[in-house]
């Protein structure tokens, strides 16, 4: 029996070493195959979510291309659509142009004929304004002719009065003088004095040049106890009176009515100026201009007639700066410059002359 066992121990056992290797290699068979199923299960898991993902990626995509036909579909619509509108907005835009087009035809030819209108209209009316123009020129002229006498007429009375008034100052100096015998020098240059001034006077009532007149006055004014205020009077005057003398009253009453229609002609010229018609109309209307009796208005009519009646009363600085005033800034400045410059100077040399005088009689009566 113990035969028996050893004889089959002896046939099945094996060395002791390779008793130790047999379990190890068993584990390491064991092992292995746990890893590789480990890893099948791993790349199966793999598989799975790579599979899903393809599935998942699948249906977005027939998602997306299902909406991007969508999309496709809509948008070939709206320009469908569009492109519709675009044809009936042209339509309306061609019908719209002809409409404007007919109304534009029709405002030139309503133009046309209301430009014709008021040319015909303007037509008669000149030829109406040319026949009242006429009869009005007559009356002025004949009026002119009346005012004209009646000034002339003034202007001699008013000139014999200033004769009679001087040779009542004359009168008066020379009995200062012969009454003052004693002062016989200071009595002979009062004598100078009074007749430069009458010589003065009668200088001035002709225009004549008065240079010659104020030098003897200078000389006169040596023997006497000077004014200061004289003195600065007498080498004020203008040069221009000096040399050339001025216009007389009556010279600048006839002057000015000679402006009178210039006055009356720029007076109804825009300050912007305006074309030829502006002129002729301005021109006919200043020809039939009716006189106005309102001295204070600002009118050109009120301001001739505030002029007329400073001239009458011998007022020349007044009439010079309504005159001046009236037409500054407009186109009637230049016309009226001179004769507003002449009867200034005249206007200053017969307050120079009034002084003179005054101051002749004061010393005379001391």
């Amino acid at each position: 029996m113990e035969g028996h066992i050893h004889c089959v121990i002896s046939d099945t056992s094996v060395p002791l070493s390779e008793e130790k290797e047999v379990p190890i290699i068993a584990t390491k068979d064991s092992e292995e195959t746990n890893k590789s199923k480990d890893e099948k299960i791993v790349l199966d898991v793999i598989e799975a979510i790579h599979a899903a993902e393809r599935r998942q990626a699948e249906s977005d995509f027939r998602t997306f291309a299902e909406e991007k036909q969508k999309l496709k579909e809509k948008f070939e619509k709206e320009l469908k659509d569009a492109k519709a509108r675009e044809l009936t907005y042209a339509e309306e835009a061609a019908i719209l142009d002809k409409e404007l087009n007919k109304e534009r035809l029709k405002a030139v030819a309503t133009a046309t004929q209301l430009q014709e209108n008021a040319e015909e209209n303007l037509k008669m009316e000149l030829q109406r304004k040319g026949e009242q123009m006429e009869l009005k020129l007559k009356e002025s002229q004949e009026l002119g002719k009346v005012e004209l006498n009646a000034a002339i007429a003034k202007e001699k009375s008013s000139h014999m009065e200033k004769m009679a008034e001087a040779n009542l100052h004359i009168k008066a100096l020379c009995m200062a003088f012969y009454a003052r015998s004693e002062e016989a020098r200071q009595s002979y240059s009062i004598h100078k004095l009074a007749l430069g001034a009458l010589a003065l006077e009668d200088a001035l009532s002709k225009g004549l040049p008065i240079k010659e007149e104020i030098d003897a006055i200078h000389s006169s004014l040596v023997g006497l106890d000077r004014d200061s205020l004289l003195d600065l009077v007498l080498t004020t005057l203008p040069e221009e009176t000096l040399k050339n003398g001025t216009d007389t009253l009556l010279q600048l009453s006839q002057k000015f009515d000679i402006l009178k229609g210039t006055l009356r002609h720029f007076g109804l010229i825009p300050p912007s100026g305006g074309g030829i018609l502006a002129h002729t109309v301005a021109h006919i209307a200043s020809s039939i201009k009716m006189r106005e009796n309102n001295f204070s208005g600002d009118g050109i009519e009120s301001v001739i007639t505030r002029v007329e009646k400073f001239l009458s009363e011998g007022r020349l600085a007044e009439a010079a700066d309504a005159l001046e005033k009236c037409v500054s800034g407009t186109e009637a400045e230049g016309a009226v410059s001179e004769w507003v410059r002449q009867a200034r100077n005249r206007a200053v040399t017969e307050q120079a002359l009034t002084l003179l005088q005054a101051y002749a009689t004061s010393i005379s009566l001391t």
